[in-house]
């Protein structure tokens, strides 16, 4: 086993939970090390609780804080190697990057992060990226989305398991653990941990949610807040599952072979179905095909509904057309060097008229 005890209680109990009911045997887990309290709460059990051959850590440098972020860097390695885990260390230009792709430097940082850990899960023969995301960033992140507005899938939050790439899962075994369970762990452990400076300002959306709504909200409204909207993503995630298998059953149901690379679905058994589950079929589909969902929002699932119903032709966010063309309903990706009637998504094939 592990070179170290764990202190009882919410954070070690959390993982062991975890892992008597996901962890395969011989199965070697990447854990994700900020140098921040969660990750190093995570570090600290993992370590406890696997065998050494099975635990790796991998740290990122975003490069976004100048000297602050090389200190969390050789910080991170002081401890790895004071608790003998093995690390991978990476160094990766976010800001640059970030700009080179257009996009925001959260998003780009998000995209580098897990390119790095999917590459150095594959590299150190890992099947398992841990994270270590709290109930806390739980509550945040509903709360966020409530106030951005979104659906019922944005009200899941941060999901406990996902995929990453073909060969890994992302787990997050801390989700129904607080961060003042993460504190206490942490001073019950004499443990100390790197705080990162820009989550102290108030210019980021999430900061102030975390700085100050929340706290507002627990002392004026509910002291339970925190509780309330992890549970609420519990149901959200629980109904979502039954939206979605609908949706695919009915995706099988309806969907038609094509001679292209267009999806072509026979509309008219999907006349008496409801809103919600027709909006999950087009985003799975999406899903499938690997368009770009970024900039689809809420009013664009409707009017793909409004057209499957009533008929018409769309043009969406990502060169997405559909179409309803007599009993089919057409749906394909336009390449834009190519003529009208010709034009086909990343996967191949033309959308032919009339189809």
């Amino acid at each position: 086993m592990g070179q170290m005890l764990s202190p009882p209680g919410p954070v070690t109990q959390a993982v062991e939970n975890f892992l008597r009911a996901r962890a395969q045997p011989g199965e070697r887990w990447l854990a994700a090390v900020s140098g921040g309290a969660d990750s190093v709460a995570l570090l600290a059990v993992l370590r406890s609780l696997l065998p050494p051959e099975r635990l790796v850590a991998a740290h990122l440098n975003h490069q976004l804080r100048g000297a602050e972020s090389d200190d969390d860097a050789a910080w991170v390695v002081q401890l790895c190697h004071t608790w003998n885990v093995p690390l991978v260390q990476e160094c990766r230009p976010v800001a640059t990057l970030s700009a080179e792709w257009g996009v925001g430097l959260e998003e780009g940082a998000r995209r580098v992060r897990y390119d790095f850990l999917q590459q150095t899960a594959l590299q150190q023969r890992c099947r398992v990226v841990a994270l270590a995301h709290t109930a806390t960033d739980q509550a945040e992140t509903v709360l966020h989305h409530l106030l951005r507005g979104t659906g019922l899938a944005g009200l899941q939050g941060i999901p406990a398991e996902r995929p990453l790439g073909r060969e890994c899962t992302i787990v997050r075994p801390l989700l129904d653990v607080t961060r003042g369970d993460i504190t206490a762990y942490l001073q019950n452990l004499g443990q100390d941990f790197r705080t990162d400076s820009s989550n102290l300002t108030l210019e980021a959306t999430r900061n102030r949610l975390r700085r100050e709504l929340l706290p507002h909200l627990r002392a004026e409204y509910n002291p339970q807040i925190d509780r309330a909207l992890v549970r609420l993503a519990h149901q959200a995630a629980e109904a979502q599952v039954a939206v979605l298998a609908l949706a695919r059953r009915l995706l099988q149901a309806t969907r038609e072979p094509s001679d292209s690379h267009a999806c072509v679905l026979a509309w008219q058994k999907l006349q008496g179905e409801p809103q919600h589950a027709l909006r999950e079929l087009f985003v799975a589909l999406w899903q499938e095909f690997d368009w770009p969902r970024q900039k689809m929002g809420f009013d664009h699932w409707n009017r793909l509904v409004t057209l499957l119903r009533r008929g018409g032709r769309l043009d969406l966010p990502g060169g997405v057309v559909a179409r309803r063309d007599g009993r089919h309903l057409l749906l394909d990706r336009i390449e834009p060097d190519r003529p009208e009637g010709t034009r086909q998504h990343s996967g191949g094939g033309p959308l032919s008229p009339g189809e």
